[in-house]
């Protein structure tokens, strides 16, 4: 393979095969893996952008083609939709790389390619298959949430936990209604998932560029992680849309709706801030890391009330400001 547009003796280090092989590798985890597949999202662009940013566009573009191309066999219309993604973002940091873009433009655009690859993909199963493809998966979901909960499961699990099966019915009714109801909020888990990928995508790559002495803006550590105060607004506006009748049950199932998708979008950002203004306030007090870590796997025993904690530290940091960051008004 030759090496005639390289810019810097170090990108030799770079071996096509072993970046192909990682590539398709997390590809294989994303589509695989159920939850820790979103780690196969976020480093699947990083070794074609090392490849595009150093100036080997032809290598970036044969590393697409072969790991993309065993795709096929597993899903051959997602296939061209993930080589269009990969190739996106791999140009969109060139281009940000080039014109000295902002840490926020860039991880906006890497986002709308994320969130962009997904509208592609339905739209092309829609069209293959001439059906509506969001209705189709919906009505699959619910299928299964109803066959999941059936009078063989019912019955069966009544047995082994020595209950009455009106009790469990009970229970798995409401349990079902929960998980019907959960496909309303997908927009805005999706939206939230696609801009957590792209702010980790963006410091992963960040990462590995810097290796190659590939300038890129970095953002702050950890413990200094901030956000503007009007993002609040997202979520009280979420918690009015869901507290507030509104007199309409159908207008209320809406405002709901809404209310808990502004709340899965502005929800898990003020949790990753308080994640922040405790580990901030932890290295202040210089708490050895070895107890920091203790408490975070202590608290995470707790999961439902600590996640409320984190998210109300994060939102009321804002205002009170724990770690005295320097702020702009």
């Amino acid at each position: 393979m030759p090496f005639d547009n390289l810019k810097s003796p170090k990108i030799k280090k770079l071996n096509l095969a072993l970046l192909t092989l990682f590539t398709f590798l997390s590809l294989l985890f994303a589509y695989f893996v159920p939850i820790f597949g979103v780690a196969g999202m976020i480093f699947l662009t990083v070794p074609v952008t090392l490849l595009v940013t150093s100036g080997r566009i032809r290598d970036g573009i044969i590393c697409v083609i072969i790991a993309c191309v065993f795709l096929i066999f597993l899903d051959y219309l997602m296939a061209p939709v993930a080589a269009i993604l990969i190739l996106a973002v791999s140009f969109i940091y060139k281009n940000s790389i080039e014109k000295n873009k902002s840490k926020l433009f860039t991880v906006s655009c890497i986002f709308a390619a994320f969130f962009g690859a997904l509208v592609l993909y339905f739209i092309i199963n829609s069209a293959v298959d001439r059906v509506n493809y969001v209705s189709e998966v919906i009505k699959n979901y619910n299928n299964y949430v109803n066959g999941v909960f059936n009078e063989e499961y019912i019955a069966a699990y009544a047995g082994w936990l020595s209950i009455e099966s009106s009790q469990l019915e009970i229970v798995a009714e409401q349990a079902k209604n929960v998980l019907k109801y959960v496909i309303n909020i997908i927009p805005g888990i999706l939206i939230g998932l696609f801009a957590f990928v792209s702010f980790m995508n963006y410091i992963a790559t960040g990462t590995m560029l810097e290796k190659y002495d590939i300038s890129i803006k970095k953002f702050p550590s950890f413990k200094q992680w901030d956000i503007s105060w009007y993002w609040c607004w997202g979520i009280i506006l979420g918690l009015v849309l869901i507290l507030i009748p509104f007199g309409n049950q159908s207008l209320n199932k809406i405002s709901d709706i809404a209310g808990f998708n502004l709340l899965a979008v502005f929800g898990p950002l003020y949790i990753v801030l308080g994640v922040s203004v405790l580990w901030g306030l932890m290295e202040k007090f210089k708490i050895p890391l070895i107890w920091r870590t203790a408490i975070f796997i202590f608290l995470g025993l707790f999961m439902s009330f600590t996640i409320f904690m984190v998210l109300f530290i994060g939102l009321i940091d804002v205002w009170v400001n724990f770690r005295r960051l320097e702020r702009v008004s």
